[in-house]
């Protein structure tokens, strides 16, 4: 089992990464920006790092798709959930996160201590491929992503470090706001991170490693953001991000399932390839994130009135 330490350095960078491109990511293009909210990158080091990785997948599953139906509330009640018109800037960003995950937790909690009733992976899985459909042609928004920077389409997310888009993402980021948001970032997750390691129960491991805390703060970015732009429309621009949301758990549930199994499958000494499998599933997850919803969306674009 990975040490607590060890685990703290290999988690942080890539929640920060997370964070930090959800939330550009959500300037460019927002529906890409929807499914990387449930991005599998922190659930794939929670399971190489358990001795029980399927039991660890197993309690994802159904937290993957509490965090969709949670995202979409908040995404289409900003002001209601929680009510923050009057705070402080930073107030707002301190309480709308500090809000989201006390509601997650809550959900979460629930969740795993009742996860023996719940079906598993394949149930889910078909269950979340017809919510999403169904999500997706009830409530696919007519605003075209690309209205939020001019020239910028879906396929030019996969170009985030060429200069043009480089140049933007340090933009972002290098400034007062940008570098506080990052602090707090960084002192929320290392808080969280170490409480869940009082855990003594590895079902409770895979539901830590499931709080979308880089996602919170980036909803919360982008919404604090949008507040403060001229453009009056700017609020009712994050709506597409909540499109794609329910798209994470098809992407999720196959991932951590045939990741856990991989582990189980393979000897305890392989440590190298345990590592080089999961960047193989991530490539293979990010591709299919860039190569699938730009499509999705060009079809449901051109059949929306």
């Amino acid at each position: 089992m990975t040490s607590p330490l060890l685990a703290f350095a290999l988690k942080l960078p890539l929640a920060l990464l997370v964070f930090l491109v959800i939330a550009y990511a959500g300037t460019t293009d927002r529906r890409i920006a929807g499914v990387l909210f449930t991005f599998p990158i922190l659930n794939g080091v929670a399971i190489i790092a358990s001795p029980q990785p399927i039991v660890v997948a197993d309690a994802i599953y159904p937290l993957v798709i509490f965090n969709c139906v949670l995202f979409a509330l908040v995404i289409s009640f900003p002001h209601a959930l929680p009510p923050v018109g009057r705070l402080a800037r930073g107030a707002k960003l301190f309480a709308r996160v500090a809000v989201w995950s006390l509601a997650w937790l809550a959900g979460a909690y629930l969740i795993t201590d009742f996860r023996a009733a719940i079906p598993g992976a394949l149930i889910l899985f078909v269950t979340a491929a017809i919510v999403a459909i169904l999500f997706m042609r009830l409530f696919w928004t007519v605003a075209r992503v690309s209205e939020a920077t001019p020239g910028v389409t879906a396929p030019h997310i996969a170009a985030l470090m060429r200069a043009t888009h480089w140049s933007r993402f340090t933009s972002f980021w290098a400034n007062s706001t940008g570098l506080a948001r990052i602090a707090f970032f960084i002192i929320a997750y290392a808080c969280l991170f170490f409480a869940a390691r009082v855990a003594l129960d590895e079902k409770w491991v895979g539901m830590a490693s499931a709080l979308p805390l880089p996602g919170f703060f980036a909803l919360a970015a982008l919404m604090d953001d949008a507040e403060r732009s001229a453009d009056p429309a700017a609020r009712t621009k994050l709506l597409p991000i909540r499109d794609t949301l329910f798209l994470g758990p098809l992407l999720v549930i196959p991932f951590n399932w045939a990741y856990a199994h991989a582990l189980v499958a393979m000897p305890p000494a392989w440590s190298v390839a345990r590592y080089l499998v999961l960047l193989a599933l991530w490539a293979v997850a990010a591709l299919a994130v860039l190569l699938l919803v730009p499509r999705i969306e060009k079809y449901l674009d051109r059949r929306s009135p």
